[in-house]
């Protein structure tokens, strides 16, 4: 190794620290600020810099390195972000889709019922009325109201299952 070589080298080892500090202040890591700091050592080994100027081109190197990761990692997470946000509108258009057919399947199971068990369920699980209020309404029993909205229920589950 020559002299110039060699001020470099010892430029680097005593300037590393420093040059990780810099680094990390920017991407907030210290294991990739120790690997941009590496890179900007492969890179000054590249061009023929003049080893009185290895400071500040080193500090240079580093901080553009820096930067470049920074600007990089941004740009994937915006991407990643917005790749993740159409999952999600993907997945809630699929879950529209679901909803929208089980509401079909419920609505033509409902359009089945013998009218005074589809009132009787409406009343109860819609307006949420009471089985005696429904009982006055449609002139019957407490149970026999039960007993309809029961049928309904159960008239659904078979309906949304199959």
């Amino acid at each position: 190794m020559n002299d110039p070589e060699q001020r470099a080298v010892s430029v680097f080892l005593e300037e590393r620290h420093n040059l990780i500090a810099l680094a990390c202040s920017v991407v907030r890591n210290e294991a990739v600020a120790e690997e941009l700091v590496q890179d900007s050592w492969l890179r000054w080994q590249q061009r023929l810099y003049p080893a009185q100027s290895a400071r500040p081109i080193l500090r240079r190197i580093v901080a553009n390195l820096a930067k470049d990761w920074y600007r990089r990692s941004r740009s994937e997470r915006i991407a990643l972000e917005a790749h993740a946000a159409t999952l999600d509108h993907a997945l809630d258009s699929e879950r529209v889709f679901v909803a929208r057919e089980d509401l079909a399947r419920v609505v033509r199971a409902l359009r089945r019922l013998p009218e005074r068990t589809r009132i009787a369920f409406q009343l109860h699980c819609i307006d949420e009325l009471t089985f005696v209020e429904i009982g006055r309404r449609l002139g019957l029993s407490k149970s026999r109201v039960f007993e309809l909205v029961e049928d309904a229920l159960v008239h659904l589950t078979i309906a949304l299952d199959g």
